[in-house]
């Protein structure tokens, strides 16, 4: 009992400290991402609005008859120089891989996107342009990039119509997160600038995040479970050191009581053997069955308390053999009853003695007499379930109510206004064993109420080894 208390209050402990860890990690994930992406967002914007507000760029214009190619209306023309073009190649490129047949950069285009530094110290990677005219037509592209998952973004579409726009686009599994802004001349959009930055680094980032939560949320876990096992057994200490106390008293409470017991049911036997007036003897013969009554109720509490006792040795029983044994020792009281038994027993070892086996089918055989009426059917099966040894023992008796099915495994537990009372009454504690018994050896116990009626108790055993 006191360890399945430490366990559960292992597992409360240790659940309560991962569910914190679990909200730490999340909000922490959420923080980091969203400062990451702020930052990686900030950056690429910064750079696009410092290369619009610059004062030399042109309107992305077609070149009009009589004047220089790609110039408005009174705009000197300005046509790119050998630094200029050697500037502009010597620009760092991202890691997209330039395509063989990408457009060069259109010589109209040039003054767009000379290569006049954009600094960007919050930057996670470098920055990087491309211009399209108003009918979506790639205008600049310096680095000679495949811009076709570009110029099919959505921010693009939307930028040509006017609205800044966010996109995060995968080409060649290189993600990049772009921001597409409008080149707005005289009222009209006139193009657009693209401004990409690729995701390798921030990608890089957010995995190393995750993994350092990832260890902080494992190894939390596991110290919890540690830490948790350890509080609780200090928590429970007292409890076990008190439940101890109470077993040993009963035990030896229980082993001083037996001899006086012994000497008076001797005497009232020995009384019993003389003649006797009829009101004698039935005082006599009433002070012999509360006697052995009581005695019964002693040995109980000793088995119980040595069925709560520590861990047991390994043990192994032909259960179906130790079944047939009980049975056959209690048949001369189930005929006297009326009592039929019937058995489908399958061969299998259970990882118990054959002693703790007897004892909990006689319990469960003596459940049935003391609380249903002569005559009642029993049936005893045996069978294999999910690794384990599964006894049950089924009667069609006047069952229990519901609710109960817990309770009757409980110490001197008693259903009397539900069960009829048969020859017997026992204290209680039958079924308390039984469960004890089960649980000693990594056990279980189960009742319920079978569709016919009655009450069906389940004992499992693991199966030997």
């Amino acid at each position: 009992m006191i360890r399945r208390a430490r366990l559960r209050l292992t597992l409360w402990y240790s659940g309560a400290l991962l569910l914190l860890l679990l909200i730490f990690s999340t909000v922490t994930y959420t923080a980091v991402t969203r400062t990451l992406r702020h930052e990686l967002e900030n950056g690429v914007s910064r750079a696009v609005t410092q290369w619009l507000e610059a004062p030399r760029r042109l309107p992305l214009t077609r070149p009009a008859e009589g004047r220089g190619p790609g110039l408005g209306p009174g705009r000197p023309g300005v046509t790119p120089t050998p630094e200029t073009t050697a500037a502009t190649d010597a620009t760092p490129r991202p890691t997209l891989t330039p395509r063989a047949n990408a457009p060069h950069p259109d010589p109209r285009m040039l003054p767009l996107l000379d290569d006049t530094t954009v600094n960007d110290p919050g930057s996670t990677s470098d920055v990087f342009f491309l211009a399209f005219r108003a009918d979506g037509e790639l205008a600049v592209n310096p680095r000679r990039i495949d811009a076709e998952e570009i110029a099919n973004s959505d921010a693009l579409h939307a930028a040509l119509k006017g609205q800044p726009s966010w996109e995060t686009i995968e080409d060649d599994g290189v993600r990049l997160r772009i921001f597409a802004s409008p080149i707005v001349v005289g009222g009209h959009t006139e193009g657009a600038i693209v401004g990409a930055r690729n995701l390798d680094e921030y990608d890089r980032q957010i995995r190393a995040v995750v993994i350092v939560l990832a260890m902080v949320a494992g190894g939390g876990g596991l110290l919890s479970l540690g830490g948790a096992y350890l509080f609780a057994g200090h928590a429970l200490q007292p409890l076990e050191d008190a439940y101890d106390r109470q077993r040993s008293f009963v035990a030896d409470a229980s082993h001083e009581l037996r001899s006086p017991l012994a000497v008076i049911r001797a005497s009232a036997d020995l009384l019993l053997r003389e003649p006797l007036p009829a009101p004698h003897r039935e005082s006599v013969e009433e002070i012999r069955d509360v006697t052995q009554e009581a005695a019964t109720l002693i040995d109980d509490l000793l088995e119980l308390a040595r069925a709560e006792e520590g861990t047991p040795d390994h043990a192994e029983s032909e259960t179906a053999v130790e079944i047939n044994a009980v049975i056959g020792q209690m048949r001369s009281v189930l005929d006297r009853r009326g009592h039929t038994v019937s058995t489908v027993l399958t061969p299998v070892k259970a990882a118990a003695e054959g002693a703790e086996i007897r004892r909990i089918v006689r319990a469960l055989i003596e459940n049935v007499m003391a609380h249903t009426p002569e005559g009642t059917p029993v049936r005893v099966e045996l069978s294999e379930r999910g690794g384990n040894a599964v006894l049950a023992v089924e009667d069609s008796g006047p069952g229990i109510p519901d609710g109960h099915e817990d309770t009757i495994f409980e110490r001197f537990a008693r259903l009397d206004e539900a069960r009829t009372p048969g020859t017997g009454h026992g204290a209680g504690l039958g079924l308390a064993i039984v469960r004890s018994l089960a649980e000693r050896r990594g056990g279980s116990v189960s009742a319920s109420r079978p569709a016919s009626g009655g009450l069906r108790v389940e004992v499992s055993f693991p199966l030997a080894k």
